[in-house]
Order: C-alpha cells, then sequence, then structure tokens
C-alpha cells in the first residue's frame, strides 16, 4: 500500500509539473479521461474530504470530552466549536492560515520527538510487538490472523499518507507551483514514510503491543508516553487536540478550494465561485463546506454510534477510487500529450502508474464489497451517494458544465493536442 500511494504522488508530481490545477485532483482527471469521469472523481475527492472532517470532528469532541470530563450530551457543541474555529482561520487565510497550520506541525512534531526520545528506552519487543500472552489470535510471532484479516484491515491501511494529496489545491498559492509542489510531495512522503514506521515500532514495543485494546485509546502514543514524560492522563488527549484541529481546518481548505472550482466548471451551482481578496479564498465555499461537514457529523453520530469506523470506511472507499483515477490520467497524459513540458518525470512511468491503478482498484473493491467487510451501512452509504449524483450530472450537469478560466489557461492546450490526434 505504501508503495501505491508512492506510485500515486509519483504520478501526481508529473502531472503537477505539466499543469498545477489548484482546483482538486479530478481535473487532471477532467481533461484526460473526458468530463463524465472527472466528474466522479470530483464527486469521490469531494465525499472522501467530507467523511475525513466528519470524524475528525467526531475526534475533537470525544478528546475535549476525555480531556474535561463533560457530560456526553455537550460533544456536539465542541465539535461545532472546532468547525467554526476551521472556518475563520480558512477565511482569515494568508498569513494566519499559514502561521497556524505551521504551528500545529512544529507542535507535532515535538510530541512524537519526545515519544522518540523517551520512550524508546523503554520498549520491549519480545514482550509486546510478539502479541505474548494476551490472545488466542496472536501466533507469538508478531502477526494476527489469515489473509482474510488482512483485507479488514485494508481499511485502516487506507489512511496512511492521506493528506499529501492535496497538495497540489495549493497552486495558486505557491510561487513556481509546479517545480515547488513535486519536490514536496516526495520529501513529504519521505518523512512521513520515517516518522511512521519509528511510530509503529515505538508503540508495538509499548504495553499493551498491537493489541484490540489499543483500537480504543484516543491516543495511541499514550502508552509509551508514560514511561517518557508523567502527565496527568487528562493532558494526554489534549495533546491530540491541536493537531486533530489543524487536520480538519486543513481539509476544510481542501474542500472548499474544490468546490469553487466545481462551480467555476458547472458541476455544482454557481453561487459557490466566488473568491476574495488577493489570496483567493473561495469564503463562501468554504463556509458550504463547514456546514456540510458537521450536518454530516451531526447526522451519523445521531444514527451511527460509532461515527468514526463510519466515516473512515466511506473515505476508504471514495479515496483509492479517486487515486485509481489519478493514476489512469497520468497513462493517459504519458500517451495523449506526451510532448508537453514536464518540470518533474516520474521515473517509473507508465508501468508504475499501472501498479498504482491496480493497487488503488484492489483497495477500492476490498472496501466496498460487503465479503470482505462486516461494516455494510458506510457500503451502502457510499453506493447510494454515487447513484444520486450519476442521476444529477445527466439530468442537469451534462447540460451546463463548461471549462473553468484556470482549466481554459492551464488545460486548453492539452485540449486542442488531443483534438487534433
Amino acid at each position: 500500500i505504501s508503495f501505491g500511494y508512492f506510485m500515486l504522488l509519483q504520478s501526481l508530481s508529473e502531472l503537477v509539473g505539466i499543469v498545477p490545477f489548484s482546483g482538486g485532483n479530478f481535473g487532471f482527471v477532467r481533461c484526460a479521461l473526458g468530463p463524465f469521469w472527472g466528474y466522479l472523481a470530483a464527486c469521490m475527492e469531494f465525499l472522501y474530504y467530507c467523511m475525513y472532517n466528519a470524524r475528525a470532528l467526531s475526534k475533537i469532541s470525544l478528546l475535549v470530552h476525555a480531556a474535561g470530563e463533560f457530560d456526553t450530551q455537550w460533544q456536539p457543541l465542541w465539535a461545532f466549536l472546532g468547525m467554526v474555529f476551521a472556518i475563520l482561520v480558512n477565511i482569515r487565510g494568508g498569513l494566519t492560515f499559514w502561521s497556524f497550520m505551521m504551528s500545529a506541525t512544529l507542535f507535532t512534531l515535538c510530541i512524537l520527538m519526545i515519544f522518540y526520545v523517551g520512550a524508546y528506552s523503554h520498549i520491549d519487543f519480545k514482550g509486546y510487538a510478539l502479541g505474548h500472552n494476551y490472545s488466542e489470535q496472536y501466533q507469538n510471532d508478531g502477526f494476527i490472523g489469515d489473509s482474510s484479516r488482512y483485507l479488514f484491515y485494508v481499511v485502516r491501511i487506507t489512511t496512511f499518507y492521506l493528506g499529501l494529496d492535496v497538495l497540489p489545491l495549493c497552486s495558486l498559492r505557491v510561487v513556481n507551483e509546479s517545480k515547488v509542489i513535486p519536490r514536496v510531495m516526495l520529501a513529504s512522503y519521505g518523512i512521513i514514510f520515517c516518522i511512521s514506521f519509528l511510530a509503529l515500532i515505538g508503540v508495538a514495543c509499548h504495553y499493551p503491543g498491537i493489541h484490540p485494546r489499543l483500537g480504543k485509546t484516543l491516543f495511541v502514543l499514550q502508552y509509551g508516553m508514560e514511561d517518557a514524560v508523567k502527565l496527568n492522563p487528562k493532558m494526554y488527549p489534549l495533546l491530540l487536540l491541536l493537531p486533530t484541529v489543524a487536520s480538519a481546518t486543513g481539509y476544510l481548505y481542501a474542500a472548499g478550494n474544490q468546490l469553487a472550482a466545481m462551480s467555476e466548471s458547472g458541476l455544482v451551482p454557481g453561487f459557490l465561485k466566488p473568491r476574495f481578496g488577493n489570496d483567493q479564498i473561495p469564503m463562501i465555499a468554504i463556509v458550504v463546506c463547514g456546514v456540510m461537514q458537521f450536518i454530516v457529523y451531526f447526522f451519523i453520530n445521531y444514527y451511527e454510534p460509532e461515527l468514526t469506523v463510519f466515516a473512515a470506511h466511506v473515505w476508504s472507499i471514495a479515496a483509492p477510487g479517486l487515486f485509481t483515477f489519478v493514476c489512469l490520467a497520468f497513462i493517459a497524459f504519458r500517451v495523449k500529450f506526451s510532448t508537453m513540458k514536464r518540470n518533474y518525470v516520474n521515473p517509473f512511468g507508465i508501468p508504475g502508474a499501472t501498479y498504482g491503478a491496480l493497487c488503488w482498484l484492489f483497495v477500492a473493491v476490498v472496501n466496498s464489497h460487503h465479503r470482505f467487510q462486516p461494516h455494510t451501512k458506510p457500503i451502502k452509504a457510499f453506493y447510494i451517494f454515487m447513484s444520486i449524483m450519476i442521476v444529477y450530472y445527466f439530468v442537469y450537469v451534462r447540460h451546463v458544465q463548461c471549462f473553468s478560466k484556470e482549466e481554459q489557461d492551464k488545460f486548453m492546450k492539452a485540449y486542442i493536442l488531443n483534438a487534433n490526434r
């Protein structure tokens, strides 16, 4: 899966190096594969962002509840305040937005460094990583279950590295974006891979090891942090609060900019497309996205007690579907538009993108099939959403869709070359 994500970023880096598009990855699919497939990719991308933030809001409410021991009836209020904060930071934009995101990143890195430095002197590989004396499903060799168990955990594997694929949405805010964004995506992948690997070892080698009990904790680093620093147990959820709020803020940025770009292309109502100020902030789209994401959180939270599982399962179908389209778009660009200037060249080429497409198609199929997953509600929700959006496309969108100014400026050359083939 990690190599599949690496192939996705390699493909996306070359696409951004050709035509950086600030509206989301659906623009590449729309250009390379056609309007309908681009629209499907846009729907999956938007669903992925919304479900991620619904889960983030749930996490915020649970963290505040655990830290303050408030009554559970107040949890929607904490989620609401978290979304209001994310909306305000995004609307303010500019230096405020980027300073907050940078501060949250540095804070998170400090927590990880404390964990690495303090907790690694207390690791016990044989005692915890190999699963001794915890459950019959552990084989005392570091492995759990069989291949069917692996397919079940594919849902969780999908969450690795999420976020790097939204960096092309920063194209309007970056100087020399066609060179800078590919470098940042690939460098960030390497850093996250190393950080995640070290964190995995640290968590696995502390109590309770890779154990079902671990999945029920809000802060998975807590047991190792208890060896590193002695804090009040109520403080550990607060360590995760700022990174979670920053994550919700970043995905709201992605969703708002993507929704505005869809509006400019006629895929959603036109009132969402205005941008304001020197930073071209889509304020209306951001507010609408924030309200929608909170409603999704509130609705699912009311009907589905395990909201985080439900939301994660839905995006674990939508995101791999989007990633499959992006890899196919890369292949189409290589075949159809081979003469266009590239500021970054994917060294793995079409074979690498083919592996990426097959990898993410496999993940999407496994996560969307009831035979492999015990939870069917998220699967049904995904199919219902996509069915409604497809009907909406044929009834309305295909008659009014157009090319936005950014698409005309950046993709028209590709459209012309494609028409002349």
